[in-house]
């Protein structure tokens, strides 16, 4: 409704709803794969090997809460890696959309195969992109919530040893944090590469906009980390210290 509101007449509500469809199938979809080699992984597999490696050196001292959470993002740095390219894609596309409306009054326009193509970016595309978004943090959420599960025992030993609950949700919230980082700087990167192929030239006296897109994923990597922490809280200690 607030998107036709602002824009009547261009996105009816069945598009919307055939958009928003569609973007949950695609979500659907990228389980698909991974249900289907579960089925193949063998328990007995996974009890001897573990996807971590307890002697695997660490990538910085740890002196710190800080310290902690970064180690402990590099010892599953696959993983966390998709994170990464899920809050950075849509932070890239974020600034294109900006940097378009703002510089070239809302026309993005190109060359494609020789032929010259033209598009008004409007708020249906921010909507796409608050979509995206939207996406990455419900695989945030679940990919910290899997790394949470396997540091059970790491975070009882800390409640043992008198860590507040409020500390330990600083500690997931501070990884969440973390994981936009890099997500906000990939797509800066990102968005910096398809402005410069396209236009060949970059709004650099704009560096408010880059700014801004480092702080979304940051704000997206924190929302994704409420679930985790309210969920790690819940966890006792005499119960996670027996493995």
């Amino acid at each position: 409704m607030i998107i036709r509101a602002y824009n009547p007449g261009t996105l009816s509500l069945f598009k919307l709803l055939i958009i928003s469809g569609c973007i949950l199938f695609i979500y659907l979809m990228g389980a698909l794969l991974p249900s289907l080699f579960v089925k193949k992984i063998h328990p007995v597999e996974v009890m001897k090997e573990g996807e971590i490696s307890l002697s695997k050196a660490r990538i910085i001292p740890v002196k710190g809460m800080l310290g902690i959470e970064i180690n402990a993002i590099f010892s599953r740095w696959l993983r966390n890696l998709l994170t990464i390219f899920a809050i950075g894609l849509p932070s890239g596309l974020l600034i294109v959309f900006i940097t378009v409306s703002l510089r070239l009054n809302g026309v993005l326009f190109t060359t494609w195969l020789g032929q010259y193509v033209s598009m008004e970016v409007k708020a249906p595309h921010y909507f796409s992109v608050a979509m995206c978004f939207l996406i990455s943090i419900l695989t945030t959420s679940e990919v910290m919530w899997q790394n949470i599960k396997e540091r059970n025992v790491e975070i009882s030993l800390y409640k043992a040893l008198g860590w507040k609950d409020r500390t330990i949700q600083k500690m997931v919230y501070m990884e969440g944090a973390l994981l936009g980082v890099p997500g906000g700087i990939l797509g800066i990167v990102f968005s910096i590469v398809i402005l410069h192929s396209m236009y060949q030239t970059i709004a650099w006296d704009e560096t408010w906009i880059f700014v801004l897109c480092l702080i979304v994923p940051v704000i997206a990597g924190v929302i994704s980390a409420a679930i985790p922490a309210g969920k790690m809280v819940k966890i006792n200690p005499s119960v996670g210290l027996r493995g």
